[in-house]
């Protein structure tokens, strides 16, 4: 019985991987860095720190990326006991409250959809989920593109 030699293979199954790895990180750190950017849009506002509390990154899993945002607004004052190590980013992000007058005035947040979001609660979840259509169709694009290019 004979047998088959494919030369280059394991190499450009290396390349492929690399690219593949490479692409899908960069493309869902600017996704991240977005949906950072409309969550804090689409956050109410009192004094700034919820808006400027906001994070993200980028993570490599076993087979591909995994992309996270957070917002933290801790309280500040050594003197209130009481709300000592209170969040307010994810007690305004679940609780149901009357919106302040400088949130009112707010515009709120647009995503690359092109979906515009509200300044209310859920500032995070709903441009997390209205934007990740957007956001897979971006890695997807980019992915095909450089995989064209190494041809």
């Amino acid at each position: 019985m004979g047998s088959i030699r494919i030369r280059g293979f394991s190499a450009g199954s290396k390349n492929i991987n690399s690219i593949v790895d490479k692409s899908t990180f960069t493309t869902m750190t600017s996704a991240m860095k977005d949906l950072e950017r409309v969550a804090s849009e689409t956050a109410p506002l009192d004094e700034g720190d919820l808006e400027l509390g906001g994070f993200n990154g980028v993570d490599k899993t076993g087979k591909g990326v995994q992309g996270w945002v957070g917002f933290e607004a801790f309280n500040k004052n050594p003197n209130a006991k009481k709300w000592k190590n209170f969040n307010y980013a994810i007690w305004i992000h679940e609780k149901t409250y009357k919106l302040g007058r400088i949130s009112r005035m707010k515009s709120g947040g647009k995503g690359l959809s092109g979906k515009t979001y509200p300044v209310q609660k859920k500032y995070l979840t709903r441009p997390h989920e209205g934007e990740a259509p957007t956001y897979r169709l971006m890695i997807e694009k980019d992915l095909k593109t450089k995989l064209q290019k190494a041809k």
